[in-house]
């Protein structure tokens, strides 16, 4: 954006920053620059992020009267939260920090604040003010909070309700909350040792560390024993004094040779037996299908019964899938939780194992309680039921009046204005914040209010929210479509496709770039763009170009051209390339027992990201193509198959 601020710019700002002698009993002071209001919000939030109370004051100082000014309190409120800060472990700050909440009555910065607050009063064991506050407490999601709750109540002599186990079962790393919930309850009886165990199995199934020390304390393990099977498992297996530490152990050595893990288990080691033994095999198995270890399917049918959760069955099933091995895969399904079962992906596979079992009319009643949902399985249960991919009639254009809603919308105002400051993170949540309980008329008027003010990733997101009533026009933004269509002629690119990768690139986000370094509309890498300007004869090229229209359009589409040639023209592959690299498809496809659908190769794809990247580019290409031609379109026949070939380098960055 034009008015953007780079962070670069006002750290070099508060670089420049002197301490005031520290007088006793005062906070040091700080001088800054002299910067404008915009600037020195944004500095202001810098020192915020850094714990830097200090020089949070000065860079505030400069920024009073800001349109974001609440947020300035909220950040001084929050850094006297914090550890070294003499409130962080009083009430010194409790009746200003509820006159903030107070006078922000309805607001992000509110809810937040008090999110804050609710773990400062936990770790303080003030309950009743807790308990009044937990109760206003809109965002519900801090897991740490939600402990703090359940705590209070064991504390209180009252039986922990039912979700505490259950969440206690789902945290990676236990903070001040979930770690005292977590002995309070042992201490009580609630979890007994038959329960430690089933959480250790969860803390080796999640690879958390964190979580095996802890729950590994609890169950009396020696501590010595533990730290060696997390880090030399091998050598523990050897030495062993029990099944639990056999289990750490088997759990970390599958996850780095699952084949050594399963040599280690058919020679007996520790001695493993029922469910331990069981589970050990799920973890190797599980372990060797993230490497799309031929052995796989294998070391899946000797670990259907274990006591193992969602977490390693959805792996068992992708190994059942991959060799096409119907009923087993129905025996993985049957094993997962409600919840597993019902999610779209297990509902497709299972109907189409059913369909390959001969119990057609079942497999049709599965299908249909999906097939109405616009997203890869609910496209893929669709065809098989003979119905192709087609946008729904779009709804009714919003009024001026419903329009007149989201721009009489402080929250909304916030947002753009955190837009404006490049605060991209802080401008989603506040936007986010404003859509709960909006219907879907209110949620189509805030969408196009977005549209019209080229905040295209909120306008998608926003559309993507309604249930009953849709315009996929919003949902399915195509901007710049005049530049796009030659450029990608140019390289013979199908138009839906790009639009469907930037789609979920960038969600049109001009400036946007990726933890990893990836830049623009179409996600550039710097140095694949060298490599593009040197292929394209272009000397002169810079790597800001990549956030310039033109430039990114030509060069993104030259790669994905790049990697579809060299993958033998699969639109499957060459989306898994432009996320993952080249490489990594054509070893994957080399994995392949036998030449599958491309929508079987989509869900075994080793990489979390990957997966679920090229699923929802296909699916969005298809969506596309169906809104540009008006035609109903199938993602089956743009999945294709892939068909095995040996692994080799490939030429491509």
């Amino acid at each position: 954006m034009k008015h953007r601020i780079a962070l670069a710019a006002i750290v070099g700002l508060i670089g420049v920053c002197t301490l005031a002698p520290v007088q006793a009993g005062k906070r040091p002071a700080a001088r800054v620059a002299e910067m404008t209001p915009d600037e020195a919000l944004v500095a202001a939030r810098e020192a915020f992020a850094r714990n830097d109370l200090p020089r949070f004051d000065a860079a505030a100082a400069q920024a009073r009267g800001h349109p974001l000014s609440e947020y300035l309190d909220f950040w001084r409120l929050r850094l006297r939260l914090q550890p070294p800060q003499p409130d962080a472990d009083s009430g010194a700050a409790d009746a200003e920090i509820r006159t903030f909440i107070d006078d922000h009555p309805g607001t992000l910065v509110a809810d937040l604040m008090r999110r804050d607050w609710l773990l400062n009063l936990g770790r303080r064991g003030v309950w009743t003010t807790f308990d009044g506050e937990y109760a206003k407490w809109v965002l519900r999601d801090d897991d740490e909070v939600h402990c703090f709750a359940s705590l209070g109540r064991l504390q209180r002599g009252e039986p922990a309700p039912a979700a505490a186990r259950e969440l206690l079962f789902s945290v990676r790393k236990f903070g001040d909350g979930c770690g005292a919930l977590l002995d309070a309850m042992v201490r009580s009886g609630t979890m007994q040792r038959a329960d430690l165990r089933a959480r250790l199995r969860v803390a080796i199934e999640t690879n958390s560390p964190d979580a095996i020390r802890r729950t590994a304390d609890l169950l009396a393990l020696d501590r010595a024993s533990v730290e060696s099977a997390l880090s030399r498992p091998s050598r523990a297996l050897g030495q062993a004094s029990g099944s639990e530490i056999a289990l750490i152990a088997i759990g970390r050595l599958a996850r780095n040779d699952p084949a050594a893990a399963a040599q280690r288990l058919q020679a007996g080691a520790a001695a493993l037996r029922g469910e331990d033994l069981d589970f050990a095999w799920s973890q190797v198995a599980a372990a060797g299908m993230r490497r799309l270890a031929p052995e796989s399917l294998d070391w899946t049918k000797l670990a259907l019964k274990a006591p193992a959760t969602d977490e390693t069955w959805v792996w068992l099933a992708r190994a059942a899938l991959r060799a096409q091995d119907w009923p087993t895969l129905r025996a993985v399904v049957g094993r997962m939780s409600e919840a597993g079962r019902r999610d779209p992906t297990w509902i497709y596979w299972t109907a189409r194992a059913m369909r390959e079992t001969g119990e057609s009319a079942g497999a049709d009643a599965l299908l249909h309680t999906v097939a109405g949902q616009f997203s890869f399985y609910g496209q893929l249960a669709a065809e098989e039921l003979g119905k192709l991919t087609a946008p729904p009639p779009p709804a009714v254009d919003p009024t001026e009046a419903e329009l007149a809603e989201p721009a009489r919308n402080p929250g909304f105002a916030r947002a753009l204005k955190f837009y404006e400051l490049g605060l991209r993170f802080e401008g989603n949540r506040e936007w986010n914040f404003q859509l709960r309980g909006m219907n879907d008329r209110q949620l189509l008027a805030a969408a196009e209010w977005a549209c019209q003010r080229q905040v295209l990733d909120r306008c998608v997101n926003t559309a993507d929210r309604t249930e009953t009533e849709h315009d996929f026009r919003l949902r399915f933004v195509s901007p710049f479509l005049d530049e796009l269509k030659p450029v990608a002629a140019e390289r013979g690119l199908d138009p839906a496709w790009v639009y469907g990768l930037i789609r979920q690139e960038s969600r049109f986000v001009m400036d946007a770039r990726s933890w990893a370094g990836a830049q623009g509309l179409m996600q550039i890498m710097p140095s694949t763009a060298r490599w593009i300007a040197r292929k394209l004869g272009e000397r002169d090229f810079r790597v800001e170009q990549l956030h310039d229209l033109p430039t990114n359009l030509r060069f993104g589409t030259y790669y994905l051209r790049s990697v579809l040639d060299d993958l033998e023209g699969s639109p499957v592959l060459a989306s898994a390339a432009y996320n993952a690299g080249p490489g990594r498809p054509r070893n994957w496809r080399s994995t392949l027992p036998r030449p599958v659908e491309g929508a079987i190769f989509a869900e075994i794809i080793p990489f979390n990201e990957t997966r679920d990247y090229v699923k929802k580019v296909l699916s969005n290409a298809v969506f596309y193509a169906a809104l540009f031609s008006g035609e109903p379109q199938s993602l089956k026949a743009r999945l294709g198959s892939v068909v095995p070939q040996p692994a080799s380098p490939s030429d491509l960055p």
